[in-house]
């Protein structure tokens, strides 16, 4: 029966108003541990994997039409830490994302986000669904919230300012769950909560850091393997960028969000540039990345 039951499910999740599958945009893995809960139904979340799962591959999220075939691979997962009652929860979620290097064999990693403010209801078998406009769960206003942002990065990586549409549906969204006072949406008092990603990303004054955006992939690291010179001259330029925004704002979430997922993989390239690229960047990155010092060694 409980077979049964997780059928009509997920048969209701893909008919429900969703796209065909053929319309998918995100190849997402999706984990949720139940690990440090005791005496809960097991099933409960292995419902909640599949329902998730379904959810975010399930469904077309944007009305881009740039062809690019390739689907995003991402991953999410959501570890339960508590669970205040048989159907209330509260735990981290694990965002990352990571798009192809043109003509090369590796990926780029784009996201790489730990939220420690997860709190949510659900039930056994509950379908999710998510309309912008009426949100009704905090669960899929977060899912769907990261969703746009994975997209956004992607589009952004390949089109200058391409993932605006996406990013204005994150603003969307952190505007229309702020009567339900959720915890992570604050939009006052908090540089790192979703409302202050989401408006850092929708801010005039923070387009040259999307424009690099667009720089360090599409002539960074796109080029790499036809002129690897040109392609780290590029990266050398992204790292001025993200100097002068640090000058200008230290605490921006921008500043975090890019060390995450970049800081590993610029130092491993630049390592292999000239003297004076390295100089440049452990000069500029030591400044804003004062914590991160054993990863900067390669620059010296």
């Amino acid at each position: 029966m409980r077979v049964f039951i997780r059928y009509l499910l997920l048969l209701t999740i893909c008919t429900g108003g969703f796209c065909s599958l053929s319309a998918q945009e995100l190849n997402a893995t999706v984990k949720v541990n139940s690990s440090a809960i005791q005496g809960t139904n097991r099933e409960l979340f292995i419902s909640l994997e599949e329902a998730l799962h379904t959810f975010i591959n399930g469904r077309r999220w944007s009305d881009d039409n740039s062809g690019v075939n390739e689907k995003i691979d991402c991953s999410f997962t959501l570890v339960i830490t508590e669970a205040p009652s048989a159907h209330s929860f509260r735990g981290e979620l694990y965002v990352q994302s990571r798009r192809p290097v043109r003509d090369v064999t590796f990926s780029t990693p784009m996201l790489n986000l730990r939220d420690r403010q997860v709190d949510f209801d659900y039930m056994e078998y509950q379908p999710l669904a998510f309309d912008p406009g009426y949100i009704r769960g905090n669960l899929t206003a977060i899912i769907a919230y990261y969703v746009y942002l994975i997209l956004g990065l992607d589009q952004d990586s390949r089109y200058p300012s391409g993932g605006t549409a996406c990013f204005r549906q994150m603003e969307l969204i952190a505007a229309n769950v702020q009567p339900y006072s959720w915890s992570g949406w604050d939009m006052y008092g908090s540089d790192r909560s979703r409302s202050a990603i989401a408006a850092a990303f929708n801010d005039g004054s923070l387009e040259p850091y999307r424009r690099m955006w667009y720089d360090y992939h599409a002539a960074g690291l796109d080029e790499l393997n036809g002129s690897a010179d040109r392609g780290r001259d590029t990266m050398t330029s992204s790292v001025a960028v993200i100097s002068s925004l640090y000058a200008e704002r230290p605490t921006s979430v921008l500043i975090t969000l890019f060390g995450d997922a970049k800081l590993d993989e610029l130092v491993n390239l630049l390592s292999r540039g000239t003297r004076e690229q390295k100089r440049k960047a452990f000069e500029a990155l030591k400044r804003v990345y004062p914590s991160r010092t054993a990863a900067l060694e390669k620059l010296r």
